[in-house]
């Protein structure tokens, strides 16, 4: 996980946590830690790590970032005459690759810019997304088993439709759309058990629940819809700060992070199966020799950023 500061990203490392202890509430401390300089301008949207990177970028040059090596990439320009510029970073598994796909942000398109990555011959190459579209830009991709999945708006002759779901297989680089199901608002995308799924991101006190839509076949269009009636909120009103959603663990788990932080802070495991949730608490993380180290005084950290399924790449 990690969290910015001015002009610096400081990264932690924790040990993964045991989702069958009996525990409710645990202690974990980071087995490592860093702070690293990042590029001036930079926007940091919410994003994932695929296979050990992540990107960012600065107005329109894309970014990756390598947490393992502590080194940032900044990437060319993929079209000189965009003024914005959405990112999106696939990995195909089958032959070990990682591709950025990079779409106009301002406008509707019916093509995209893709760049493999570990090669310096390598340049962006033009690629026909066969629909007229533009992604969202407040929701962010995520990769799952070779294909990248974000949200975006359709151009039909002129009109602009409903938010749907946009395809890019990393590997073949064919594009297909997915209908979002019939009055869901997927304000999240995540892996669920191997597949794609739509989740709001908020624990709702009023609806007291979490509705989860997860994808069962993507060329029918099929939707499999849950509502796990455990607003975590009921739980233990001690938990006076807001949580967000911020991802899943491979066990099944939603992550929910506190939207600001002063010292120690608790994350939220809910198990959907168990209809239960456990906390842990991080020490160690911004606490007041930490604080005093590094000039943060006695300001709030007012964004997290945890990568659950962050491995390690060289």
């Amino acid at each position: 996980m990690f969290f910015k500061n001015k002009d610096k990203l400081f990264v932690f490392t924790f040990p993964h946590h045991n989702q069958n202890s009996k525990e409710l509430h645990s202690y974990s401390q980071h087995v490592d830690s860093y702070h690293i300089k990042y590029p001036k301008y930079c926007c940091f949207p919410f994003t994932e790590s695929v296979h050990g990177l992540i990107s960012f970028r600065i107005s329109t040059k894309p970014i990756i970032w390598n947490p393992t090596m502590r080194q940032f990439l900044i990437l060319p320009k993929p079209e000189k005459s965009w003024k914005g510029l959405s990112v999106f970073l696939g990995y195909d598994p089958v032959e070990g690759k990682h591709k950025l796909m990079c779409m106009n942000r301002d406008n509707t398109s019916d093509e995209c810019r893709v760049l493999t990555l570990g090669s310096a011959q390598e340049k962006w190459r033009r690629i026909k997304t066969n629909l007229k579209h533009r992604s969202i830009l407040r929701y962010y991709g995520q990769c799952i088993n070779g294909v990248i999945y974000y949200q975006a708006y359709i151009d039909q002759m002129g009109f602009i439709s409903n938010p749907t779901i946009m395809s890019f297989e990393v590997r073949s680089e064919k594009f297909d759309t997915i209908t979002l199901p019939s009055g869901s608002f997927a304000n999240m995308l995540i892996p669920y058990q191997g597949r794609l799924a739509c989740v709001n991101n908020t624990m709702d006190d009023v609806n007291g629940g979490i509705t989860l839509w997860t994808l069962e076949d993507a060329e029918k269009h099929i939707w499999s819809c849950k509502l796990f009636l455990a607003p975590l909120a009921h739980y233990d009103r001690s938990l006076k700060t807001d949580f967000k959603l911020d991802g899943i663990t491979h066990a099944g788990e939603f992550i929910y992070v506190p939207s600001t932080f002063l010292k120690s802070f608790y994350v939220l495991y809910f198990d959907p199966k168990k209809n239960s949730f456990r906390k842990v608490e991080f020490r160690g993380t911004a606490d007041e020799v930490f604080r005093l180290s590094h000039g943060l005084g006695n300001k709030k950290v007012n964004r997290l950023y945890t990568f659950s399924h962050h491995v390690t790449s060289f």
